[in-house]
């Protein structure tokens, strides 16, 4: 994906004044400790397809039917399946148009339109993935702001999307910092598909460490270069370790920290 100061793509974006409610309390700067965090929660209609999503549907079909043509064994080894679906199928090639549509749509900015079937990954149990939103989101910090947000979300998302209806992709950047900024700890982007319904539900949100390092580290000018050195030395940086399936962590402003 890249940059982009038009947008391209889009889906048709359905304004729901639950998911409005709780992406202004919880995802707009949110402060939760240490962290603030950071995302939105919006439902779009994939019924009804534009002239431009027809159009980048063309053109990821075109690419399959390219691959498929100059390389028959790679096709038969590993393009059949995707987290998607067979790759050639044209329900898998939609699904994967309404995804970056999603993304384009959500994210005006940037332009998924390149992202292959490879990039998403197929979330299998709806368990898994609602632990790991209760655990990095729905903990006690944002219950203590919010008491009850953790049962209202999943009621209002229930509510709109039917869960036990959805297929669950999550989608990781190649490079999150690209999309999330810096200094992100961990990001998470979930999209809920009711095919039946043709509607999706996409969940991003990401965390920060609410002061910059260089604002917690900034140096007082009443501290001797000795005892600079040993608050150096005594400050440990501790990440919450991912789990599979779960999103990841950036890693490297801590080494660079302990450097």
């Amino acid at each position: 994906f890249h940059t982009t100061s038009q947008r391209q793509e889009a889906m048709k974006y359905i304004p729901i004044p639950e998911l409005q409610r709780f992406t202004s309390a919880c995802l707009s700067n949110t402060c939760l400790g240490d962290l603030v965090v950071n995302g939105v929660m919006e439902a779009y209609n994939a019924k009804k397809p534009d002239r431009n999503e027809a159009k980048l549907f063309r053109s990821v079909r075109n690419k399959v039917e390219n691959k498929i043509s100059s390389s028959p064994k790679l096709f038969t080894e590993k393009m059949a399946s995707s987290p998607l679906g067979p790759i050639n199928h044209t329900s898998t090639i939609q699904l994967l148009v309404h995804l970056i549509s999603t993304l384009n749509s959500s994210l005006p900015e940037y332009d998924f339109s390149n992202l292959q079937a490879s990039d998403f990954v197929h979330e299998g149990e709806l368990c898994i993935v609602m632990n790991k939103i209760n655990e990095y989101l729905l903990n006690y910090a944002l219950e203590a702001k919010h008491p009850g947000v953790r049962k209202a979300f999943w009621e209002n998302l229930d509510g709109v999307i039917d869960l036990k209806k959805c297929d669950i992709y999550s989608f990781i950047p190649d490079d999150e910092a690209e999309v999330f900024g810096r200094g992100k700890l961990w990001s998470m982007n979930y999209f809920f598909v009711n095919k039946s319904a043709k509607k999706i539900v996409f969940f991003t949100c990401s965390a920060g460490r609410r002061y910059s390092e260089a604002e917690s580290f900034l140096p007082s000018q009443e501290m001797s270069d000795g005892e600079m050195f040993e608050m150096e030395m005594d400050t440990e940086i501790d990440y919450p370790a991912p789990t599979k399936g779960g999103p990841m962590i950036d890693l490297t402003q801590a080494m660079a920290s302990r450097a």
